[in-house]
């Protein structure tokens, strides 16, 4: 038996940030007393990508190739590669990968499954060729953005269990508090920490108390969150991408539409596949450049060779990065563009502060009250942001020793050590509620079950329901149970379930009550919120004749 075996008492688990752009994982290394970063494939950061393609042996079957291989295969194949998964995350849409001139379908989770299905393949084999470690990662914790519905996190739950680690064995947990550990475990005073975490396809601002307690250890609980699940590192790629698209219209007098694949412009749906590839690509690296020097070059040559070649050679100044305003919508929804439309750089990092405010009025705090903050994810490392957390609270950022994109990872090793032996003392981290949440009742109105920042027990939160709900005709035998989130709570005290920000999490139905007179048949709700942040719903009627049903939101989404 190597250093270490499966003898504990929970098994092996592997603390995973699946993000949208790069994913890590991380182990707690008993031998060293820390957490330690496992490289896959050579590299502590994983690009979240994988790219299908015919099996050689099987005609029927297909192959993957993941990561750096599928990214770059991305640029030659992007009809069979899929980028940025953790954005679909949440959808019932299938995606579609042509391989060979055959569609194939997939849901987010399978695809998402693929991937941490290779880096649960690739850490196993890193724990017992270069650690000593016996067995497989038969557990996980995967953090998820403070801001996921319940809808993603059931999804990226279920992708867990595709890729092989037991059902009981899978942990969600938040990417800031997660963070947050990665901090804490070397702090010796009280503090007020803001967790601004910028990733690739969400933001999160986060509010995390630590104090450390006699025995030495840091105690984490979460004051407050808010953040935006459709901002984050590639929406400042967007607008870079659409600097380059002008000069691309310029060039061929707006005559070619790369983004409308139907378009008879005299440029194959492939071609137009691989310049959009190639484009994204050229923007993520010059966004990398813009945060350390004025200027850089973006040279795409050609970028198209058919009806004619066209070559993409400009300079683009930090200057120009931070104030060009968005005025294509490149591919995206009408929605996701009107949220984006005459946005500059500027503009959305600006947006970032602003979700730092609310969090911090959702914590009753000012910006005195914070002591430390700690910046995390890959877009944080843009000067412009430091420039603005240093403007909005009179000191630069905390300057950590981790690299922001190992935090999180690092951060759910801690819960792994904690998950997989209880009995060592570890960094304590007390989860709270973040949304309100609650049924729709008469009139689309939203009772509010369980109110945001209460503290999840280990053995779960349970809310009752302050009155029971009752039939609103006479003689019915059936009440609809629809469970919803708020995740964007004010202070009106009536609010209905279709204003903005309300996500409808889950629906079934009451069946078999008793026929009887409107109102005469009452019904207890109770709400049970579970430390890995999913919900259940129990619904009972309290006749004597009284029926149950119980709603899963891990399960049952409609």
């Amino acid at each position: 038996m190597g250093t270490l075996g499966l003898d504990m008492e929970r098994g092996l688990f592997l603390g995973i940030d699946f993000g949208t752009t790069n994913s890590v994982v991380s182990i707690y290394n008993f031998a060293e007393g820390e957490a330690q970063t496992i490289p896959i494939d050579g590299s502590n950061i994983f690009p979240t990508a994988i790219q299908f393609e015919s099996d050689p042996e099987d005609e029927n079957k297909l192959s993957r190739i993941f990561g750096v291989q599928a990214k770059e295969a991305a640029i030659i194949y992007p009809l069979s590669t899929v980028l940025s998964i953790k954005r679909h995350l949440g959808s019932e849409q299938k995606l579609t990968i042509n391989v060979d001139d055959n569609d194939y379908h997939f849901s987010p989770e399978q695809i998402a499954g693929e991937i941490l299905g290779y880096l649960k393949q690739k850490a196993d084999e890193y724990a017992q060729e270069e650690m000593g470690i016996s067995g497989e990662f038969s557990g996980c914790v995967i953090t998820v953005p403070a801001n996921s519905t319940d809808r993603q996190k059931k999804m990226t739950k279920e992708a867990a269990i595709l890729a092989g680690f037991e059902p009981e064995s899978i942990y969600l947990r938040l990417e800031p508090a997660a963070s947050a550990i990665s901090y804490a475990v070397n702090e010796e005073s009280n503090k007020k920490v803001l967790v601004y975490d910028f990733g690739g396809g969400t933001f999160d601002a986060c509010v995390l108390e630590i104090k450390t307690e006699e025995a030495g250890e840091p105690a984490i609980s979460i004051v407050s969150t808010f953040g935006d699940n459709d901002l984050g590192g590639n929406d400042i790629d967007k607008v870079i991408i659409d600097i380059v698209y002008e000069e691309f219209k310029k060039i061929t007098n707006e005559e070619i539409d790369l983004f409308d694949e139907n378009a008879d412009d005299g440029i194959s749906k492939r071609q137009k596949k691989v310049a959009l590839v190639r484009l994204q690509q050229a923007a993520t690296q010059a966004k990398e450049r813009l945060s350390q020097t004025k200027a850089t070059k973006i040279t795409l040559a050609p970028l198209i060779q058919e009806p004619k070649i066209v070559n993409i050679n400009m300079e683009i100044t930090r200057e120009q990065f931070l104030a060009h305003k968005r005025q294509n919508q490149l591919g995206d929804s009408a929605e996701i563009f009107d949220k984006f439309r005459g946005k500059s750089v500027s503009d959305l990092i600006q947006q970032t502060i602003d979700c730092v405010d609310r969090c911090l009025e959702a914590g009753g705090l000012t910006s005195a009250d914070i002591n430390e903050i700690f910046l995390v994810g890959g877009s944080s490392s843009i000067l412009f942001v430091s420039e603005k957390i240093t403007e909005r609270f009179g000191k630069e950022p905390f300057k950590s020793k981790i690299s922001p994109a190992l935090s999180i990872s690092q951060g759910a090793a801690y819960y792994c050590n904690m998950i997989m032996l209880p009995t060592v003392r570890g960094p304590i981290v007390q989860e709270r509620t973040i949304h309100p949440l609650g049924l729709e009742i008469a009139g689309r109105r939203f009772m509010e079950i369980v109110a945001a920042g209460l503290d999840i027990p280990k053995d779960g939160l349970t809310v009752e329901a302050a009155e029971p709900l009752m039939t609103n005709h006479d003689n019915v035998t059936s009440m609809a149970i629809v469970a919803y989130e708020n995740t964007m709570p004010t202070a009106e005290k009536s609010i209905t379930v279709n204003r903005e920000g309300m996500k409808r999490l889950a629906g079934t139905s009451l069946r078999g009550i008793p026929q009887g007179a409107r109102g005469q048949e009452k019904v207890k709700v109770v709400f049970h919120v579970g430390q890995d942040n999913m919900l259940r719903v129990t619904a009972r009627s309290l006749s004597t004749d009284g029926v149950v049903t119980e709603l899963s939101v891990d399960e049952l989404y409609n």
